[in-house]
């Protein structure tokens, strides 16, 4: 690689205006093209002369997401001219699209009348003109509203910015100012509200190796009884799930991905919950973004009993079943005045969750047992 540096986690608790690199006949370089996804990828900007562009880091918490590359040999980088915007790794995946793929938005603000576009390089080599055509609509309606690439092989410059990032997982959630401020400004801007005032974000139309809670369809009748729609986010488009988010008034859901979209394009008068799924303190994470992104009344409830995970598996994951206390989330809704119902929910009976375990099994084509680990 080309060096053994040591790099900073970015701090975004201050001002990140002037993070933002230029460089002339910079090379962007994308992951290998064997098809491989992995979790950390050789891939980034290195200046004309080779040296690694520290902005171009995408980090996951106080992980690197991304490491300097190789300087690709002479006959292997394509040339791209005119001014254009590094935006990062363009992942496939929407939860981390959400996150880590628009970390470095903020900057457009700044650069949009000086660039002819933007940047991405694939989070790994498939498809990436599918990914890009699939995302570019969706950035237009975040407000990026210009040519977007997405670029496969090794490619020179010849004027490039590279803003630092600017909103991450972890402790990156919350985000720097300038990019809520472009969220607030920009997200959603051009979409009008159309759906449901109170919709639980349902989890229950996927696939059982996706995960979710034991019992969830229960939970769905208990809320449709309270007036919330079940909302199936995968049945939509981007732009429809935007016009339901912006719609609610009253928005419950297990910790999932679409609590990242919420956060960019609701408002300040709604109420959500958010049901710990797994171990992880992730409706925590949840809840803290959607509170400095909006100042919303956001509430996150662990109510979880145990995990279930895969019977090959070690620990919770995204994988696995949480088996929640309903007793205990219908005292923490009630308390949030999320929902007004005086008839208590009861517990699931061990039979139920044993009977709903073996059946999550069979959908998912494996067996799920009880993690009793830390």
């Amino acid at each position: 690689m080309t060096d053994g540096a040591e790099y900073a986690v970015p701090d975004l608790s201050g001002s990140i205006a002037d993070k933002i690199s230029f460089h002339e006949n910079a090379i962007v370089v994308p992951p290998p093209k064997d098809g491989l996804n992995r979790s950390v990828q050789w891939s980034g900007v290195l200046d004309a002369d080779g040296t690694f562009v520290e902005n171009s880091i995408t980090w996951r918490g106080k992980s690197q997401v991304t490491r300097p590359p190789q300087m690709p040999a002479e006959g292997e980088i394509t040339e791209l001219k005119g001014t254009w915007m590094f935006l990062g790794p363009l992942f496939g995946h929407f939860g981390h699209f959400l996150v880590e793929s628009i970390c470095r938005i903020w900057a457009y603000g700044q650069l949009k009348d000086k660039i002819d576009g933007v940047i991405y390089v694939p989070k790994f080599q498939n498809r990436p003109e599918h990914v890009v055509s699939v995302y570019a609509p969706f950035l237009k309606a975040l407000g990026v509203d210009c040519p977007v690439l997405n670029l496969s092989d090794a490619t020179r410059v010849e004027k490039l910015y590279v803003p630092q990032q600017g909103f991450g997982m972890f402790q990156m959630i919350e985000g720097a100012p300038e990019f809520r401020d472009f969220i607030n400004d920009y997200a959603g801007k051009d979409v009008e509200p159309e759906g449901a005032k109170k919709i639980y974000v349902s989890r229950s139309a996927l696939p059982p190796i996706r995960g979710s809670i034991l019992g969830e369809t229960l939970l769905e009748e208990w809320l449709q009884a309270e007036g919330y729609e079940v909302y199936h986010p995968q049945k939509h488009n981007h732009l429809e799930q935007i016009a339901a988010y912006k719609a609610a008034t009253h928005v419950i859901a297990v910790d999932c991905s679409p609590l990242h979209l919420l956060a960019l394009v609701g408002n300040k008068d709604q109420k959500v919950g958010i049901i710990a799924r797994r171990d992880g303190d992730l409706d925590q994470i949840f809840a803290r973004q959607i509170k400095a992104f909006k100042g919303a009344e956001a509430h996150a409830f662990n109510v979880l009993e145990r995990n279930w995970i895969e019977s090959h598996a070690n620990r919770p994951s995204r994988t696995s079943w949480g088996e929640v206390n309903y007793a205990k989330l219908y005292e923490g809704f009630k308390a949030a005045g999320l929902i007004e119902g005086d008839t208590p929910w009861p517990a699931l009976t061990e039979a139920q969750v044993t009977e709903i375990a073996d059946e999550i099994g069979k959908g998912a084509d494996t067996t799920f047992r009880p993690f009793e680990g830390k």
